[in-house]
């Protein structure tokens, strides 16, 4: 059957320019379009359903982020089929081709998504022989597609189009359905082996905290390595689960997204959802990242900027820092059912030479929504040099003491608790 769906792509793809052709242009709406990867088959899947997402990434599918934006509807029907025997996808805009597939056996499921008749971004499809699933890729880079042709993947052109990506809906911290969300525009500078800028969410009362931002390391082990190179500055999402003895989807994982640059501003937000236990990363208001979870309410959000070890040195800024949580209730004293205040530590006359600095305390407000709540628009620094022994760092530092107050478990960071909620 791989050798039938083979010729018969090949045979096909000469026509899907043709077909992609129409005489006026008839898009309406956009729609993300949501791309995954599943580690163990090699299959790309994409979907503009968000359960449908989020339902995978649970199954342990990778989240790649949005990989285009198409029409909400539009002349020409992409068709989305399945092989119940590989476990694949395939697509097409070609309905004979659709038809074919069925006939020997693939589930037809319907139409994924409509390719634009104003052929504005184009979808390369490139084709691997070698593989028995995930045989094709779709990607608006071109990078992306000579990278793939040039270690073997073939280049069948241009499978269907999508829209420009500014048409598609807000995407922002106002319109975000998370159930808990922190947000903030940081900036990350400073010397050494190590150190970060991070949002994070903690649950009260029960395991599990995420924290997302820039994080910087020399020789960093775990750097994006796509075609766009490497670097020791990365997207960072760090998430402890229930049980969290080893990493895993089960435990403890450490996920480099990808490249960032250090010195430059980036808005960050951090989003849990309670209906399916997912955390979602974003970046400039864009999802660049999911991934289960084993979060309970309630919650604290905080800032924190940290470094790896003895004499690293960090300077990083958060403003307009934000924070919601589905029931309205949270932070600063607003309600009088909420116990959380905004504090910090690690200060200069700690034992880890950190300071975390509350610039501005922001105010309260109402923001419009699926979500109606309050956020702030609150301002921090942290900035120090570390002193602590030198055979410990970032992550063994829990077991000294501190001692002005003979406590363990602190991290080395300096950071800014900004919210409890219930």
């Amino acid at each position: 059957m791989h050798k039938l769906l083979a010729k018969a792509l090949l045979a096909s793809a000469a026509s899907l320019l043709l077909l992609a052709t129409p005489a006026m242009a008839k898009d309406s709406g956009a729609v993300r379009m949501q791309r995954l990867y599943n580690p163990n088959s090699g299959e790309h899947f994409y979907t503009a359903n968000t359960n449908e997402r989020d339902h995978l990434v649970n199954l342990g599918w990778s989240y790649e982020g949005v990989g285009w934006v198409a029409p909400s509807k539009s002349g020409i029907p992409v068709y989305r089929l399945y092989n119940p025997n590989a476990g694949d996808h395939h697509y097409t805009m070609n309905a004979g081709e659709r038809d074919m597939l069925v006939g020997v056996g693939w589930k037809y499921e319907g139409i994924g998504w409509y390719s634009s008749e104003a052929q504005t971004v184009s979808l390369y499809r490139q084709y691997n022989p070698n593989a028995k699933t995930g045989t094709h890729n779709y990607t608006t880079s071109g990078g992306e597609r000579n990278y793939l042709v040039k270690v073997g993947w073939r280049d069948e052109g241009i499978g269907w189009y999508g829209v420009d990506p500014s048409l598609a809906p807000v995407d922002d911290f106002d319109h975000d359905t998370g159930y808990a969300v922190i947000e903030a525009r940081m900036t990350l500078r400073g010397s050494g082996t190590g150190y970060h800028a991070k949002v994070d969410i903690a649950c009260n009362g029960h395991p599990g905290v995420a924290s997302f931002g820039i994080q910087y390391e020399h020789n960093m082990r775990y750097a994006h390595k796509g075609p766009g190179g490497t670097n020791s500055t990365a997207f960072l999402l760090e998430n402890v689960m229930d049980h969290a003895a080893e990493a895993g989807l089960e435990g403890k994982s450490y996920t480099f997204i990808q490249n960032a640059q250090l010195g430059q501003s980036y808005l960050i937000r951090l989003s849990w959802h309670k209906d399916t236990n997912t955390l979602h990363c974003y970046v400039n208001n864009e999802e660049v990242f999911s991934q289960k979870t084993t979060f309970q309410s309630p919650f604290t959000f905080a800032v924190e900027g940290s470094v790896e070890r003895n004499g690293d040195s960090i300077s990083a800024s958060f403003d307009h820092v934000k924070v919601k949580a589905g029931d309205g209730k949270q932070a600063y004293g607003y309600q009088t059912d909420d116990f959380g205040t905004i504090g910090y530590w690690n200060d200069s006359n700690d034992f880890f030479g950190l300071q975390a600095k509350l610039t501005n305390p922001g105010y309260a407000v109402n923001v419009d929504g699926p979500t109606r709540s309050n956020a702030f628009d609150a301002s921090m620094t942290v900035t120090g040099t570390a002193r602590l022994d030198p055979r410990y760092d970032w992550d063994t530092c829990f077991q000294l003491v501190e001692p002005t107050t003979g406590s363990k478990n602190r991290p080395l960071s300096g950071m800014v608790n900004i919210a409890q909620t219930q």
